[in-house]
């Protein structure tokens, strides 16, 4: 999608209703469907994550972030740059701010809101996550933090809309155990999880706005 079609669909994206859990599920692991209720939940924590949309030579791109590996339950993953509420952040916008320019280094005033997606509680880390969809309108410089993402992925937006589709693969969730899930798979990328069903809902969004 070029910079100035993706320009085009910004006042629909605004406009527009998400569809919510009912995307999102698509793409749940079949033993969390019940896991994922937020009723369920005791003394979860918050945090904020960013779909951050920008171009590059002028084709719109999304960047998500590999994970490094480390001794937790997210290690290794595919994910959107974000992170934990701290107690300094005004609201969940300004944690995915501040967590978007400490993972990847994009400054905060080249960020401009676009929509708040539906929030999604997970089981496994007992977070409840705030998604959010901005754009950056210039190409962007990115200077990875290295103690926590291990590579920058690029995704070209159209890409994403239109030929990401869902794949059942074999993930490792521990040391000792795999499972089947749904995943969007991007060259030698799984995507699954809560981001692949944040996404879910976020690609739901893109491909109504262009057929209205």
């Amino acid at each position: 999608m070029k910079l100035e079609d993706f320009r085009n669909i910004v006042p629909k994206i605004k406009k527009i209703a998400t569809k919510g859990l009912d995307e999102q599920i698509k793409l749940a692991p079949k033993n969390r469907l019940e896991e994922i209720k937020i009723d369920k939940a005791v003394n979860y924590r918050n945090a904020s994550v960013m779909a951050l949309i920008y171009p590059k030579d002028r084709i719109m791109h999304m960047a998500l972030i590999l994970r490094t590996e480390y001794n937790g339950k997210h290690s290794g993953q595919v994910a959107m740059p974000g992170g934990k509420q701290e107690l300094t952040d005004n609201s969940h916008w300004d944690t995915a701010l501040r967590e978007v320019e400490e993972e990847i280094g994009v400054k905060i005033e080249d960020i401009s809101f676009l929509k708040e997606l539906t929030p999604l509680y997970i089981p496994v880390s007992n977070f409840k996550v705030f998604p959010f969809l901005a754009e950056a309108k210039k190409e962007l410089i990115f200077n990875l933090q290295q103690s926590e993402v291990a590579d920058l992925i690029e995704i070209p937006l159209h890409y994403f809309i239109k030929e990401l589709n869902i794949e059942n693969v074999i993930v490792n969730i521990n040391r000792n155990a795999k499972i089947e899930v749904p995943a969007f798979v991007y060259k030698e990328h799984k995507i699954w999880g809560a981001t692949a069903m944040m996404l879910s809902e976020l690609k739901a969004l893109f491909i109504d706005c262009m057929v209205l």
